[in-house]
């Protein structure tokens, strides 16, 4: 393994290694790192008009199926294939080799060599030493998942390899500026001249809770394995990016979002109109369980004769069936303004509910006049739209978050959230609760991935990240994960 910053210098002066020897390396590796870089940029749009010549359109078929480990083309949108450009050609050049038996097309290709192998044994004489040095080091280097440990922005970064569990200090300017600890990397790390570079890298950061998944796929492959090798990567290259788009297409792909019940999400506005405001609340009040009719009351518009102008009336069940530490969940919201009602619900089986509730409990009383429907896509499409031209100081969440009693009745629901997720069962932990899972050593490592997201989550609400962090450094003490 190698020296790290941090530890102490191995000539043996005590001085920490980054303080010591590695200051007077740090300037001559700068430089190769770049000479390395420009002889890379030299050779890629070589390799790349070579490949492109000498597969043709059938090879690059071929090679762009094996890729995408032959999905059927609905598995993926253009955004996500759009994504994949970089990380595909990368993959082409310098891991892909034509097998005539798994091969439809009959290509004027040497089995067994990658695209840049090939260019090698043709060029070579035109072609220097760091250049060469360049594609026999990069050729057969398979990918994997890393996650960063360390950022020196502007410099690099060390990044473990979740699958093999290696170490590996790495020198990378751009990339590294952008990123931060807890971010996993698909990529092709290559030693080359005492140092370690990526070459061949997505074009985004996987977030750490997709780690647990990659866990999962570490224990597939360690199975009746003392040890997981750079070869078995290569063994079971197809199933690493198996996984890696598995993630791509759980990040890029529009989610099918459900409600509480787990009805589709399509937000439905109904309209009636009605004969008496006072008896609809009579009537309609009870279908709040979290607050009395009284209370309700209490908050409502009144009319110069004492009557109701308007009212609202959450309509809420006991219970919530994803986290029981909860007391209610609310499906819906009534309002009473003048002879009108309007309801708001988010799924066609709660529209169809609250109007066979509405139409038993006010009868004749409530004539049915329409209902809008508004998808999920297009609610978000507009929200972006608004925000686009929106100071975020005058938002509505803004607005509301400006009110203690608000912000108070939030603290709350968050402190029930994580006081209730220590038991819950998540889909991440493969159906178990945190508690279970970090009984083991992957599990204690999924979950700290997954609370590691949290927190970057918590540090985007600034009315709650202090609050949020408190109470996720208190799910770590009962779990028995604080750090230090």
């Amino acid at each position: 393994m190698e020296t790290g910053r941090n530890a102490p210098c191995p000539c043996g002066s005590g001085r920490k290694y980054k303080k010591c020897c590695l200051a007077r390396l740090e300037p001559d590796r700068d430089q190769a790192w770049s000479r390395l870089g420009e002889a890379y940029d030299r050779i890629e749009n070589r390799l790349r008009r070579y490949a492109e010549k000498k597969l043709g359109r059938e090879g690059l078929r071929e090679a762009f199926d094996e890729f995408l480990v032959w999905a059927e083309e609905d598995e993926f949108d253009q955004a996500l294939l759009d994504n994949q450009g970089p990380i595909f050609f990368s993959w082409t050049l310098f891991n892909w080799v034509y097998d005539p038996e798994e091969c439809i097309a009959k290509l004027d290709l040497t089995p067994g060599l990658t695209p840049a192998e090939l260019f090698l044994k043709k060029e070579a004489k035109r072609l220097d030493d760091t250049e060469i040095q360049l594609i026999k080091a990069i050729s057969g280097k398979p990918f994997s998942f890393f996650e960063v440990i360390r950022c020196d922005p502007g410099k690099g970064f060390l990044l473990k390899d979740v699958l093999t569990g290696e170490e590996i200090e790495v020198l990378e300017r751009k990339g590294s500026a952008s990123t931060h600890i807890g971010d996993i990397l698909f990529c092709r790390v290559v030693r080359i001249q005492d140092m370690a570079m990526l070459y061949g890298c997505s074009s985004y950061k996987i977030p750490p809770d997709r780690k647990p998944a990659i866990i999962g796929l570490r224990k597939s492959l360690g199975r009746n394995r003392r040890k997981i090798t750079e070869e078995i990567l290569k063994e079971y290259d197809c199933e690493i990016r198996e996984e890696y788009f598995e993630i791509s297409k759980s990040l890029f792909h529009v989610p099918v979002v459900v409600n509480t019940d787990g009805d589709l999400l399509n937000f439905h506005t109904i309209h009636y109109e009605i004969g008496s405001p006072d008896l609809a609340f009579l009537r309609l009040s009870s279908l709040c369980v979290t607050e009395s009719g009284e209370t309700l009351r209490s908050e409502a518009e009144l009319d110069a004769g004492g009557g109701i102008a308007r009212v609202e009336i959450p309509w809420t069940k006991k219970g919530y069936r994803k986290n029981i530490a909860l007391e209610s969940t609310l499906l819906g919201s009534l309002v009473i303004e003048g002879r009108n009602l309007k309801v708001t619900v988010n799924s066609a089986e709660r529209a169809e509910k609250i109007r066979k509730e509405i139409e038993t409990r006010l009868g004749k009383g409530a004539k049915y006049k329409t209902t809008v429907i508004q998808s999920t896509d297009y609610m978000l499409r507009e929200q972006r739209e608004i925000q686009r031209g929106e100071d975020p100081a005058e938002s509505e969440h803004e607005k509301l978050m400006q009110h203690p009693e608000v912000r108070e009745k939030l603290a709350g629901m968050l402190a029930a959230h994580w006081k209730g997720w220590i038991d819950e069962k998540l889909p991440a932990l493969g159906g178990k609760t945190p508690r279970q899972a970090v009984k083991t050593a992957d599990g204690r490592e999924s979950v700290e991935a997954l609370l590691l997201s949290a927190e970057r989550h918590a540090a985007n609400d600034r009315h709650m990240e202090e609050k949020t962090l408190k109470l996720i450094h208190d799910v770590r003490r009962r779990l028995g994960l604080v750090r230090g």
